[in-house]
């Protein structure tokens, strides 16, 4: 689920199992989103609620290869929820192989830490 709060959040919420298909339909709704929209919104991708990543390494040095080739129109700050150590392990891999200068991300274990951080920036 993907939805911009009143607050200019944008909310990508993932589903319980995380698929290469999952991540492909996420990439095309943020791009249309970021086309669409004269300022990128930060972003809280909330991962608490899944249990099963049928996804590794390959599918996340993807993910970062298309923010390096399509960047953001400004800068951004995204905030990664994750609860478990699986969890972290995935958000701690996409944070490393991001490496975009306009995109700041950071690892929460809940989203109300992480809302606080993005309504800082």
């Amino acid at each position: 689920m993907m939805k911009t709060d009143d607050d200019g959040i944008l909310r990508i919420v993932l589903p319980a199992m995380v698929t290469p298909a999952e991540l492909h339909g996420i990439v095309d709704a943020l791009t249309e989103i970021e086309h669409s929209a004269a300022v990128t919104p930060h972003r809280l991708v909330d991962m608490s609620g899944v249990t099963r990543f049928r996804v590794g390494f390959q599918e996340m040095f993807e993910l970062a290869e298309f923010r390096r080739a399509h960047p953001p129109a400004n800068p951004i700050l995204s905030a990664w929820v994750a609860a478990t150590p699986v969890q972290v392990g995935f958000a701690r891999m996409f944070q490393t192989l991001n490496d975009h200068p306009l995109v700041t991300l950071r690892i929460f274990p809940d989203a109300d830490s992480a809302l606080a951080w993005l309504k800082e920036g």
